[in-house]
């Protein structure tokens, strides 16, 4: 794990960092509150990056949590795009509700659901909610003695997560707001050093007009 981590560092060390690479999570809910997950990276440099890394990625456990994943009840349409020497990640597949999608979420972890672990995503008529995941995140880079030096803490400003809700129902409110909100979509957008260093909440309330 340390000599992946010290790769990625080296790498994006020797990126001009002109723009970002970002992971983008996009669910979108639909009138009966089932929804679609899509799952992806996006960047203009992550040919390079990428055409770098291939021969140093190891895919076999994400290949393993993908099939659990496709096997969990309530989730369809499982559709997938990993290939890094083309310069593609994504993945994509259909849930029947929230509660579905947060019960593939914990399996695909290896973990099942408990009455204390957070919901992934709540959703009814009224509102969709992202709970504070941030603790989940830290414990986990903990969990795979991911040390970070000052330099590293630089590069992971160059990383982004962005955050992306569309909802079949008008937007009445958003907290916190976000500039790019409008009438279906909500935006948030951190940096992973925002997430695993400064440890910035991820919850998020929409409330949806009846």
């Amino acid at each position: 794990m340390r000599k992946v981590i010290k790769i990625f560092i080296l790498l994006f060390a020797s990126l001009s960092f002109s723009s970002c690479i970002e992971l983008v999570e996009e669910i979108k809910i639909n009138p009966d509150l089932s929804g679609e997950y899509h799952l992806y990276i996006e960047q203009n440099n992550l040919t390079r990056l990428l055409n770098s890394l291939s021969d140093n990625i190891d895919l076999s456990e994400l290949q393993t949590r993908l099939q659990v994943l496709k096997q969990q009840e309530g989730i369809s349409q499982l559709i997938t795009d990993i290939h890094p020497k083309k310069s593609r990640f994504s993945i994509r597949f259909h849930f029947s509700d929230a509660k579905s999608l947060t019960k593939a979420f914990y399996a695909s972890l290896g973990a099942k659901k408990q009455c204390y672990n957070k919901a992934f995503l709540k959703v009814n008529s009224r509102r969709i909610k992202r709970p504070n995941l941030t603790p989940y995140l830290v414990k986990y880079a903990k969990s795979k003695d991911l040390k970070l030096t000052n330099q590293s803490h630089k590069i992971l400003d160059y990383l982004d997560y962005s955050y992306r809700i569309t909802s079949s129902k008008k937007i009445k409110s958003a907290f916190p707001p976000s500039s790019e909100q409008n009438q279906r979509h909500y935006i948030r957008r951190y940096t992973v050093n925002d997430l695993l260093i400064n440890e910035q909440s991820t919850k998020s309330v929409i409330r949806l007009e009846n």
